[in-house]
Formats: structure tokens, sequence, C-alpha cells
């Protein structure tokens, strides 16, 4: 009986992914809510309600993104879990709202997590978490922190995450993913790199002032992409051609020159981020699911992760690219891909979501 429900479940969701973004459920009730952050401010959360809950609690972490809890992508993932009885959480991580990938993110994860736990109907009823892209990173992160040591989440899942950061940086600016010595190359997503020129730039000495291109991201990453072509124009001499290999993913002498900055100067910062360094000591059992297609991380990042861990369980697909399912396939491969990731699915149900 419990196969029949994980599986009807892993369908209803598959579903949902297709046909929720611009329709809501009628089995689901949303909420505009909030928490109280680090100080105590109003932080905004979005709950999703199902009518008929069967008790399982799961908080999905956002990626980088400046829409954070509102991103229609996110929304629809929510969708498409709470319809099966799930209620559903999407707090904002206000770093990451910034698309700050600083150290603090992890305190707000683990704030989070922390207060739901004292929060009526969940002080002793465990906790699922998701976490998308580099969402994904954090959750990981947290699985080792004291408190969620002591009360485990029932069950982990990430989506389109990292292993080595500084892989998945190389991958942004040249598109190559070495799978078992076979070469696949992608044209990678800009909007990667312009995340981590807008993390990394202001911290180092590229040897000549880079303000202008630096207030050119900020506006990028707060999707205000008028006011920032009206600064490109003014740009000139070296942040002209910088900005230009940024946003165009010119692998010049000089980008490449940077990134050799960002690797040296950055390092610590990377390698807090980056699960290669002490995803060996989770215990979680994790499940790992990446897209083949994927132009932000290589899915091969997932697969050295599936080999760390001592629990997981991964699925590499091609229905998947990294924010949406894939058009680029044909009927028999969609069919294939689909079987394989309903089982997936259904066996992720049954770990943590299902009763």
């Amino acid at each position: 009986m419990n196969q029949i429900r994980s599986i009807t479940s892993a369908l209803r969701t598959l579903n949902g992914l297709q046909n929720y973004e611009h329709s809501r459920p009628s089995s689901v009730n949303e909420e505009d809510d909030h928490y109280p952050g680090l100080s105590n401010e109003d932080t905004p959360l979005k709950v999703f309600h199902p009518q008929n809950p069967n008790g399982a609690v799961l908080v999905l972490y956002p990626g980088a993104s400046a829409k954070g809890e509102a991103h229609p992508k996110m929304i629809t993932l929510a969708r498409s879990i709470a319809v099966n009885g799930i209620q559903v959480y999407i707090p904002r991580i206000p770093p990451l709202i910034d698309l700050k990938l600083s150290k603090s993110i992890l305190e707000w994860t683990v704030h989070f997590y922390r207060w739901l736990k004292t929060q009526p109907g969940h002080e002793n009823s465990p906790i699922n978490l998701a976490g998308i892209s580099f969402g994904g990173v954090i959750v990981l992160k947290a699985c080792l922190d004291p408190f969620l040591l002591q009360q485990p989440p029932k069950s982990v899942i990430v989506f389109g995450t990292s292993y080595n950061v500084k892989t998945s940086m190389e991958f942004m600016y040249n598109g190559r993913i070495d799978h078992n010595g076979n070469i696949i190359k992608l044209t990678p997503d800009p909007w990667s790199v312009i995340v981590l020129f807008h993390n990394y730039l202001n911290q180092v000495d590229v040897g000549y002032p880079t303000n202008g291109v630096q207030k050119v991201l900020q506006l990028m990453v707060r999707d205000q992409d008028d006011q920032a072509q009206d600064l490109i124009e003014d740009l000139v001499g070296e942040e002209k051609v910088l900005i230009k290999d940024i946003t165009e993913l010119n692998k010049s002498d000089e980008f490449n020159r940077i990134m050799g900055i960002f690797f040296r100067d950055c390092a610590d910062q990377i390698e807090f981020i980056s699960p290669k360094y002490w995803c060996k000591n989770i215990s979680n059992e994790v499940y790992i699911l990446h897209g083949t297609y994927d132009t932000l991380s290589p899915f091969t990042e997932s697969i050295k992760l599936d080999s760390e861990l001592s629990n997981s369980h991964l699925l590499i697909s091609g229905i998947f690219k990294h924010r949406v399912l894939s058009s680029e396939m044909s009927i028999f491969s969609k069919w294939k891909e689909t079987l394989k990731i309903i089982k997936f699915l259904s066996k992720y149900y049954r770990g943590g979501l299902l009763p």
C-alpha cells in the first residue's frame, strides 16, 4: 500500500511541475507569513497548507536568486509537493536575496530550522529538508551543525547542487564537463558568471579600479537590466572590456587571470561552500537529483557528491535542466526518463514524506 501511495505522490509531483506555475491546486492553501530573523526582524516566509495534511513537513530552501521565496519555479515545486498532503515552507534567506554567498547563509538556514522546531505541532515531529542549487550546498553544510546533529531532519534532498565549487566555477566560463574521460560541451548560463563576479570582484585586487563593473553587476543581480545597460555605456577602458567578457562569457586572457585571482585569494570562502571538503562527515540519508543538461552546475558534481556520502541515492536525468523541465527529448527518451524519475521520487517519498 505504501508503495502505491509513493508512486501516486511521485506522479502528482511530476504533473504539478508541468501545470502549477500559473495555476494553484485547489487542495492547497497558500499563505504569505513571516518568521523572526537573526535579529528578530520580520522575515518573509511562504507556507503551503494542504487541505488534507498527512503530518509531514518539508522546508524548501531556495538558491541564489533575487526573487527568493517568491521565485515562480520554487512556488511551482512547493505546490507540486504540497498536493500530496505535505506542509511546505519556503523561508526567505536574506543574504541569498542579495546573491551574496557568505557564511551568514548557513546561520540563517540553521536559524529557521531551529525556529520551526519550536512551533506548535513541530516540536517533536521530524522535518524534511530540501535545497535547490546553492541552497542544496547550504542544506548539506547545515546537517553538520550541532543542533541538526542532535535533532536531524528525517530526509534531505538536493537538486542541481555542487561538490567542488571551484569545478563549478570553471564550468561557468568554459562549458566543459569531463565525465569518465569523455568531454561534454554545454553553453553555460551567463547568470552564474555574473553572480560569481558579483561576489568576489570587490574582495580582490586585479590591478585597476573595478567600481563601475561592480555597480553594473549589483544592478544585474537585482534584475535592473535597463539601469545596468546605461552604466555599461558609460564604462571605459579595462572596465568596458571586463564587463563585456563577463556578460558574453568571453574567455579572454584577462578573464582567466581574474578567475585565477579568485581561486587564490578567496580559497577559504570557496572551500567553506564546497562539500568536497566536509561532506564525508554527513551521516544523513541524502537524495541527490541533477539534470544532465544543467548549464549552471555540471551533473558530474552530483556524481562526485554521491560517491563521497555514506548514505545517498542519486539520479541524473535528461528530463531536467537547472530551472525547468527539458523539452529537447524524443517521446521514447522522455518516457524512459519519466519512469526513472517516478522510481526515484517514490523512494524519496517513502524515505521521508509519507507517514
